[in-house]
């Protein structure tokens, strides 16, 4: 994948069901990478695939809602009008979950296995930083995402919760295939079957 205009070149693979981590230093371009994943930014060059589908090259540009794929920010980014419910249960029919009554219990059920279903009635204005993650993290999954993004899903935490997301990303990720962006070294080492670092651009001229 390369995106010349914000010095990015890199390469990597990264096995069904296991989770590779990007690493590398500020502006090096690794939520430029998870953009194009996406389909948030189409790159100038390179290709990408999942599964059998291409979701770009020369030719190829699958948008983001068509590419299954699920994106957690280091910002919840939950809809701040919706219940914790109707944030989970926004993303299932692209799961398949169909009937108000079926996406409401999925949607219950993921919040119980994320440690906040007894939040389901509140607004993320009424939650905690960690609780509001916990939600975002169960949004994601529970919509059944070919391919999981993470971009520093920690770093806006207060470090008392960080290792209890930390573990609870590690049981919900196992089996998925998932690229990681972290700064920090425990998250790869408790989340990563795999690393890879993106080096710092060049200077400028």
């Amino acid at each position: 994948m390369v995106v010349p205009e914000r010095g990015v070149d890199v390469t990597f693979t990264v096995d069904e069901g296991q989770t590779m981590a990007l690493t590398g230093p500020n502006g090096s371009g690794k939520s430029t990478v998870l953009s194009a994943l996406a389909g948030w930014l189409r790159p100038e060059t390179g290709h990408a695939q999942l599964g059998d589908r291409t979701l770009f090259d020369e030719h190829t540009w699958i948008p983001a809602r068509r590419r299954n794929v699920g994106y957690l920010t280091q910002d919840p980014l939950l809809f701040p009008h919706l219940t914790a419910e109707a944030n989970v249960a926004f993303g299932l029919a692209r799961a398949g979950v169909v009937g108000r009554r079926n996406r409401r219990d999925v949607a219950r059920d993921w919040l119980g296995r994320v440690g906040v279903g007894q939040l389901a009635s509140r607004r993320p204005g009424e939650m905690s930083g960690g609780q509001a993650q916990r939600t975002a993290i169960a949004r994601v999954l529970a919509s059944g995402p070919e391919l999981v993004l993470l971009d520093e899903p920690l770093s806006a935490l207060d470090a008392q919760v960080v290792p209890q997301i930390r573990e609870l990303l590690a049981e919900v990720l196992t089996g998925r295939t998932t690229v990681l962006v972290t700064h920090h070294e425990a998250d790869v080492v408790a989340l990563a079957d795999a690393a890879t670092t993106i080096p710092a651009p060049p200077p400028s001229a």
